[in-house]
């Protein structure tokens, strides 16, 4: 498994990109070698054959001069015409002898009778000799393997009407002249251009290492053994060798007026040197293009590994609960979006740790939230305000508790709470805390309409006493002892803020009605909810007091009147509009 960015890129991005490359130009180099082949072909076919036709036109000007000097003979004061015709075959480029024999049955030559014809095969030391066998048509040549001018000896019979050979013209070429229309063809470099026969029999060459060949093949080269056997069927052709690019490439070429043959023999690396060059070229270019696609990866990795590098540290940092780092949101790409989505969820980490941290598990989310949104909520210190404040506790808890194990007092607590709990929340109750089995609240920390709050806090102690009474059945039905709470309400100016310091503080009231409160929750009975005068006077609303009394409250100097309360009879129109306003989410107060 591949877990580095960089290395992903690197394997499904750069190594397709490389294969691609490779593809194309492997598939490219096949293509135009085979194209820049073909054009080599054709392109040698006409020079050969431009070559070709230039050294038959030579043997054709050669040709006719003869004939000419064959019609003067005997024509009066023809020999000056001769004499003329003869220098200018002499004249023509490679002619090197030029000679009229008169036969004379009585003077022999080499040996022999000059009028007597040469026999098939007869050869002159030195010399190729072709023998004309009809028209501007030659005998094939013989040639003399001990030879050290090779030249071409043609020799034309001249005979009158009246058909009895009177003499023969004899002219030597060298044959080294035929080259020249080949040389002018500008050879590809290393390449050695060759007269052959049809029979393979080596004329000439220009590359003097082929002065000692006599034959195609007789080296043992297959290549020219299939250049010989071709040469035999076809006027023209290309055999390739063996190798991309090949060794060597050999075409030929037939010149019309005799079975001699034109054979180039070309270096296959210098034929396909523009190939090669191209191969080389597109190679580096192709290290180029991946050279840079490595670049741009690293670089563009580089940017995003640093950004994840950014985001992890900070991750880091929000997992040790330090929410005051932020990442920079200038960026437009996605690594941008991937920032703001960070800094978004770290604020909303921040708020949600400072819900649970500054206001408690005991404050209602809703109403977390609403105190939220006020600057000065999450400052140490506070400020005095007006509340009501709340406070239960259950009747002879600590006796009980002495009579069970702690594991079942744990779980009477536990599901006590939780119904509380869920009472109070419904009116955004404020728990303060929790003091063994009771619980202190206070209403008014976000609105300011305290009577109506009043209100909320007394419907809240009234529904937890109906809730308790449901409790109690069910321990009564679990075997469990019968229990009771009493629940004490009072109005007054508390400070309410964060108390604690900048690592553990908690939204809660401090002051001296907070004591009053719990001294009046001590003289309530069970199942009673009693509450200050204070309170009584400040709700707007008609309630049914069952009792009315006044006590001395531990560490109060005066005497407090106090009203037992059974239920909520009426309340003023203005609560009733704050009720269905505050349902419906409108209501100014909660949007103070």
């Amino acid at each position: 498994m591949i877990y580095s960015l960089e290395k992903r890129f690197l394997v499904f991005l750069l190594l397709p990109v490389s294969f691609i490359l490779l593809i194309v130009g492997v598939g490219g180099f096949f293509y135009a070698r085979g194209y820049l082949l073909d054009q080599r072909v054709e392109s040698t076919h006409v020079k050969l054959e431009k070559a070709a036709y230039q050294i038959n036109l030579q043997l054709e000007e050669k040709l006719k001069l003869m004939g000419l000097i064959d019609k003067t003979y005997g024509v009066p004061n023809g020999h000056i015409t001769q004499a003329f015709l003869i220098q200018q075959l002499v004249e023509k480029e490679g002619v090197r002898f030029v000679d009229i024999e008169t036969i004379e049955p009585s003077k022999p030559e080499y040996g022999r009778s000059i009028s007597d014809p040469l026999d098939d095969g007869e050869t002159v030391q030195g010399l190729y000799t072709m023998e004309l066998c009809g028209d501007f048509s030659f005998c094939a040549p013989i040639m003399d393997p001990n030879a050290l001018d090779r030249s071409l000896r043609i020799v034309q019979t001249i005979a009158p009407n009246d058909g009895k050979p009177q003499g023969r013209i004899v002219v030597r070429i060298s044959l080294e002249s035929f080259l020249e229309p080949i040389k002018q063809m500008k050879l590809w470099k290393g390449s050695t251009a060759a007269l052959v026969t049809g029979t393979g029999q080596f004329l000439t060459a220009t590359d003097r290492s082929f002065s000692g060949r006599k034959r195609l093949g007789d080296n043992g080269d297959s290549l020219e053994k299939d250049v010989l056997e071709q040469i035999k069927g076809k006027p023209f052709g290309t055999v390739f060798g063996k190798g991309h690019p090949p060794a060597v490439v050999i075409g030929f070429y037939k010149i019309p007026s005799m079975n001699w043959y034109i054979v180039l023999f070309s270096q296959g690396k210098v034929i396909m040197a523009p190939i090669v060059k191209f191969l080389s070229y597109y190679t580096i270019a192709g290290i180029i293009v991946i050279g840079a696609i490595l670049m741009l990866i690293r670089m563009s990795t580089r940017s995003v590994g640093k950004s994840i590098a950014e985001i992890t540290s900070a991750a880091a940092r929000v997992r040790r609960g330090d929410y005051t780092v932020t990442l920079p949101e200038d960026q437009l790409d996605d690594i941008g979006l991937l920032y703001r989505s960070f800094n978004a969820m770290t604020a909303g980490l921040q708020e949600r740790d400072l819900i649970e941290q500054t206001f408690g598990r005991y404050v209602d989310r809703s109403v977390a939230q609403e105190l939220m949104k006020r600057p000065d909520a999450l400052k140490l210190g506070g400020e005095i305000k007006k509340v009501t404040i709340m406070m239960s506790d259950i009747r002879d808890f600590t006796v009980m508790s002495e009579k069970l194990q702690p594991e079942e007092v744990i779980k009477i607590l536990n599901r006590y709470f939780a119904r509380m709990i869920s009472v109070i929340e419904r009116y955004k109750g404020i728990i303060v805390d929790f003091y063994g089995d009771s619980i202190l609240v206070f209403f008014n920390g976000v609105e300011t309409d305290v009577p109506m709050r009043a209100v909320d806090a007394l419907h809240c102690a009234l529904e937890m006493q109906q809730e308790m009474k449901s409790f109690v059945k069910e321990n009564v039905e679990l075997g469990l002892p019968e229990l009771s709470m009493g629940i004490g309400i009072h109005t007054g100016e508390v400070i309410v803020g964060n108390i604690g310091t900048d690592t553990r503080a908690k939204y809660g009231i401090v002051g001296a009605n907070v004591n009053l409160t719990d001294r009046i929750q001590y003289a309530a009975s069970g199942g009673k909810v009693v509450i200050s005068e204070e309170t009584y006077n400040g709700i707007c609303g008609k309630l049914s007091v069952a009792s009315e009394f006044v006590v001395c409250l531990k560490g109060v100097e005066e005497d407090k009147k106090l009203y037992e309360i059974a239920a909520v009879d009426e309340v003023c129109e203005n609560y009733e509009n704050h009720v269905k306003a505050r349902e419906r989410g409108t209501s100014p107060t909660a949007r103070a």
